[in-house]
């Protein structure tokens, strides 16, 4: 939008031949969704998400598509990556840094690398349950919740 003393403001758009139908979810691209990591990288995200007492009961798949799908989200030292009573839209992997758990301001525990966190609001659909922080700066793989409820789609859709 760019405006010129004295000329009316005027708004440009890209033209689309798509059509929506309100009523149907958009086509999910598991092909846009993957984020290239390493090896090394991989291996450490799959043990995370198969050591946690919820995800580890998923399909050896269904953790291969989370962990080609998670993305790199950093946080500077004193942010917060969750917020107490929120609605939970990702889940998370600790690669660096420290990270603090809270319930109103009283310390629950830490959580250790290479761990999985934030799973519950996403796997129940409810808000979040407590508080985690940055301690240093801090790494985290992520994946958003709309990516993981078309994984369990996917597979479901699959076996049927």
């Amino acid at each position: 939008l760019h405006s010129r003393r004295g000329a009316k403001a005027g708004v440009s758009a890209e033209p689309t031949t798509r059509t929506y139908d309100l009523n149907k979810p958009p086509e999910f691209s598991f092909e846009k969704a993957r984020v290239r990591k390493d090896s090394s990288e991989k291996k450490l995200i799959t043990d995370a998400l198969n050591k946690n007492q919820f995800l580890k009961r998923l399909d050896p798949q269904q953790i291969k598509d989370m962990v080609e799908c998670m993305y790199g989200r950093n946080y500077q030292q004193g942010s917060y990556i969750i917020k107490q009573g929120e609605p939970g839209n990702h889940i998370f992997v600790l690669a660096e840094g420290r990270l603090e758990v809270f319930q109103g301001e009283k310390l629950l525990s830490s959580i250790p690398m290479w761990t999985t966190f934030g799973e519950l609001a996403i796997l129940y659909n409810c808000t979040r349950t407590a508080s985690v922080k940055a301690i240093t700066n801090v790494k985290t793989w992520a994946l958003d919740r709309e990516v993981f409820q078309n994984i369990m789609r996917r597979t479901a859709q699959a076996r049927d």
